[in-house]
C-alpha cells in the first residue's frame, strides 16, 4: 500500500537502486547500450560478479571500480541521449509506484529532496524531473576538454562511507541539521549513511540491513510490487 504518512523531515534523502527502483539503474543503462552496440558483453562481464558480492554485503568501498571502461571515449550527448533511451524503454516503469508517491508526498508537505547513490551522474539525468529532485549526490562521471567521458569518476564512487560524507557535506553547505532528515535504503552498505541523520529508513531491505532495523526500531517500509 501507499504510504501517506511521510516521515516529519526536512530533508528526505534517497538511495536509488532498490530503494525507489525495482532493479539496477547501471543494469539497464548497460542493456540500452548493449543494445544499441556502444557496449558489448563482454566488457560487461563483470558485472554479475559485483552485483552478487554488493547483495551479500561484501562489496568494500575499495572493491567498488573508480574507471568505467566500457563508456571511455564517448560524448556527453552521447551518453546522456542513452540514459534517456534507457528511461524510456526500461527505466520509467522500474521506479515503484509507490515510491513516486511518497516523494509527491514528501514535495506536498514541503520538504527538500534529495538522491543520494553510486549510480553516476548521467545515468540518473532523466529521472530527476519526474521525480521532482532538489539535489543529487552521486559518483561522477568524468570528462575532458572536448567533453569525451575519461571513463573515470572524479572523487572515486559515491558509496558507503564516501556517501555519507557526501551527504554531510551538502547538509553543511544548506546550514540543515542532519537530526531533521530522514533517509531511506536498502542496503547494509549505506549504514554510515543511515546512522548520520535523525530519521534512518529501510526499505525494502537486504537480510543485514533488516536485522539492523528490527534492532533498533527503525522503521521498514515495503512499497508496493506492482
Amino acid at each position: 500500500m501507499v504510504r501517506v504518512d511521510v516521515r516529519p523531515a526536512r530533508v528526505h534523502i534517497f538511495d536509488v537502486d532498490h530503494t525507489l527502483t525495482r532493479s539496477s539503474t547501471g543494469m539497464i543503462f548497460a542493456r540500452a547500450g548493449l543494445r544499441s552496440g556502444m557496449v558489448t558483453r563482454r566488457q560487461l562481464a563483470t558485472l554479475p560478479f559485483y552485483y552478487l558480492r554488493y547483495r551479500l554485503g561484501r562489496l568494500s568501498l575499495g572493491a567498488v571500480t573508480r574507471e568505467i571502461k566500457p563508456l571511455r571515449g564517448y560524448s556527453r550527448g552521447e551518453l546522456h541521449a542513452l540514459a534517456r533511451r534507457a528511461w524510456e524503454e526500461e527505466g520509467r516503469s522500474n521506479v515503484y509506484r509507490s515510491a513516486m508517491e511518497y516523494i509527491g508526498a514528501c514535495r506536498s508537505a514541503g520538504a527538500m529532496i534529495v538522491l543520494a547513490t553510486s549510480t553516476f551522474d548521467v545515468i540518473l539525468e532523466p529521472m530527476l524531473e519526474p521525480l521532482g529532485v532538489d539535489h543529487v549526490l552521486s559518483s561522477v562521471l568524468e570528462f575532458d576538454a572536448e567533453d569525451r567521458s575519461t571513463g573515470w569518476l572524479v572523487r572515486g564512487p559515491c558509496y558507503a562511507e564516501a556517501k555519507a560524507e557526501r551527504i554531510m557535506e551538502l547538509l553543511r553547505r544548506l546550514e540543515i541539521n542532519p537530526e531533521t532528515c530522514a533517509f531511506y535504503s536498502d542496503s547494509y552498505h549505506d549504514l554510515p549513511g543511515l546512522n548520520a541523520v535523525g530519521m534512518p529508513v529501510a526499505v525494502n531491505p537486504d537480510t543485514f540491513l533488516r536485522r539492523i532495523a528490527h534492532r533498533r526500531g527503525w522503521p521498514v517500509f515495503r512499497w508496493e510490487k506492482e
